[in-house]
């Protein structure tokens, strides 16, 4: 006993930690069954509203969904969570709700084969328990996010995390813990670690923002100091042996290691992992769904099916911004350009005109007279002070508004509500070069992962590694990520001229 306190001691777990650690567990518990319960009640409710005004659906008697006879439910629910790791695991709050979302759909079909085998129809509605699905995805969702928030706040269930390494990567990930508290991970500063052989190099302005905690020397007095609970190893560029040695020391003294690999490119997130017990392999089997003839088909079926759903909020707004393009300034409401599509066909992209007629002319004096705009347009291809655009299309600009009528780009199959960037053809020959076949191998998007990292502030070859990242990475979440985000970006009229 006193072998495994002392081993527990020097992996940073004190009793007060294992205290922190049940707490979190059971608030995680009680936010859940709190969300699942008021889920419950308002399916219930909408049932009956159902059965009372809609002609030909039974009514619900009194006898059924009663919460008494329901009592399994509750204990499924959280045995399905904890099976799937959602009392575990710390994720960013948008790969939670995939995970939850997975959840909620094995526990309903757990509970339609139980009213079947059990023979529970006289208690239990099908559609009631229908119901409760998409409520309990968005309740326990909403639970969990401001929940864990508050949880933050007050401590319960935050892990001091420390850095080890000086690479982007890791200050990527000290940036992203400000923005992402329901990871419950609280930076605690970094542990330099030099790659070997190099010269000692002056610190950058982006290092000196890290809060310096020491050096490897000295790791188990920092970690105790600290009370650390989780390293993040972020120094890809040491090697493979470096790092192996690195994540033996840092298991010494912690339970959790996060690594930040060396591989940034490719199908990582189509990726399955294979273990050679013998050798002590591991392989990375890495798909490229956007090539398999099923996943367009979905991902086609879906843009559609958003485009009709939204139909009765957008045709009004189209209309009234053609007209008052049309009161506001000369020329055509339309602006047509030449774009390359899949499999490098040419396509007629459609956009609001946002410009004046003679547009041209006005950039050309700009770029003649100002060397600071020169640069801007040779870099972004863009200027934040455009004197080509009118005061109506610097508002579209602003709220992306101009880039609706590609909705009728989408509708003709040859662009997608998300995808790579529609790149112009000159821009096309002279920028993409080596990577022009992958993005020939899916339609262009209305928006994408440059619309949601910056819009006109990323610069060409940044756009370009995302357009490639996406087209290997692709799933249907995915787009569900990108759309989501860009509605808060728009809303926020953030890189957007």
């Amino acid at each position: 006993m006193r072998k495994a306190s002392e081993q527990l001691e020097k992996m940073g777990v004190s009793h007060g930690k294992i205290l922190n650690r049940v707490l979190y567990f059971f608030f995680l518990i009680g936010l859940d069954l709190a969300a699942y319960t008021l889920a419950f009640i308002v399916a219930v409710k909408l049932r009956s509203f159902l059965g009372q005004h809609i002609p030909g659906l039974p009514k619900l008697s009194g006898n059924e969904m009663r919460f008494d006879d329901l009592y399994f439910m509750p204990a499924l629910f959280v045995g399905v969570f904890f099976y799937e790791k959602l009392y575990q695991r710390r994720v960013p709050f948008i790969d939670e709700i995939r995970d939850i979302g997975k959840s909620v759909v094995m526990l309903t079909m757990f509970l339609f084969a139980l009213v079947s085998i059990g023979k529970m129809s006289d208690i239990v509605s099908r559609l009631t328990i229908l119901l409760m699905a998409p409520i309990t995805l968005l309740f326990v969702s909403l639970f969990r996010y401001w929940g864990k928030i508050i949880l933050y706040r007050i401590g319960i269930g935050k892990q001091n995390l420390l850095i080890v390494g000086m690479s982007d990567a890791g200050r990527k990930f000290r940036d992203e813990l400000g923005r992402e508290k329901t990871l419950g991970y609280s930076y605690r500063g970094f542990i330099p670690v030099e790659k070997p052989g190099a010269r000692k190099q002056k610190k950058s302005q982006e290092q000196e923002t890290l809060t310096p905690t020491g050096s490897l020397q000295n790791i188990a007095e920092i970690i105790r100091a600290n009370r650390i609970e989780c390293i993040l190893i972020a120094a890809p560029e040491l090697g493979r042996d470096k790092i192996h040695s690195l994540l033996e020391k840092m298991h010494q003294y912690v339970q959790h290691v996060l690594l930040i690999p060396e591989m940034r490119s490719g199908a990582l997130l189509n990726s399955e992992l294979y273990h050679l017990f013998v050798n002590q392999l591991f392989l990375l089997k890495m798909r490229n769904s956007l090539r398999e003839i099923s996943a367009r088909a979905t991902k086609m079926i879906f843009d559609y099916l958003l485009i009709l759903l939204s139909l009765p909020f957008s045709l009004p707004v189209v209309l009234a911004i053609a007209l008052l393009i049309k009161l506001t300034s000369k020329g055509p409401v339309l602006y047509t350009q030449k774009r390359v599509g899949q499999h490098g066909r040419t396509i007629l992209m459609y956009k609001f005109r946002s410009m004046y007629q003679d547009a041209e002319a006005r950039l050309k004096d700009v770029l003649g007279q100002s060397a600071a705009a020169r640069t801007e347009w040779k870099k972004y291809h863009k200027l934040k002070n455009d004197p080509r655009v009118t005061k109506l299309g610097t508002f579209l600009r602003k709220t992306s508004l101009d880039e609706l009528p590609q909705l009728l780009n989408v509708l003709r199959g040859n662009m997608s509500l998300v995808g790579p960037r529609p790149v112009p053809l000159d821009e096309f020959d002279a920028r993409y070069k080596g990577k022009s076949d992958y993005y020939c191998l899916v339609r262009p998007g209305l928006t994408g992962l440059w619309q949601i990292s910056g819009r006109s502030d990323i610069s060409f070859p940044q756009r370009i590694d995302m357009d490639t990242w996406y087209v290997f990475n692709w799933s249907l979440y995915i787009d569900f990520v990108i759309l989501y985000k860009t509605a808060a970006v728009v809303l926020k009229g953030r890189g957007a001229y």
